[in-house]
């Protein structure tokens, strides 16, 4: 329960990592063998797409996770890169030069 210091009720799987082989194979374990905060944004075929570890006394920014699941779904689905700065609705740009300069002067006003 939350009163005790739970997190409630989840609509997905939580995972115990007692013998702390994810920890190691995701090299978050530290020399005290604790598991450092970290989250890593996996895609279909099992490729790590994005991944921040941070030290224990910094927490973690949910709302950045999600931005970086938007931005894999925007790639997967749309064939275009996210520019530094990218949200959910924005434009996406060509990963070639052409399609850089495009995106530049397109969205200078913008950056």
């Amino acid at each position: 329960p939350v009163e005790k210091g739970g997190i409630g009720q989840v609509a997905y799987t939580l995972v115990a990592d007692i013998k702390h082989s994810i920890c190691q194979a995701y090299d978050v374990e530290n020399e005290g063998g604790v598991a450092l905060r970290g989250s890593f944004l996996i895609d279909r075929d099992g490729v790590v797409q994005h991944q921040v570890v941070n030290n224990l006394p910094l927490g973690r920014n949910v709302d950045e996770m999600i931005r970086m699941v938007d931005a894999l779904q925007f790639t997967e689905e749309n064939g275009e890169v996210c520019p530094a700065g990218w949200n959910k609705g924005k434009k996406g740009m060509t990963a070639s030069p052409e399609g850089v300069a495009a995106y530049l002067a397109g969205n200078a006003k913008e950056l």
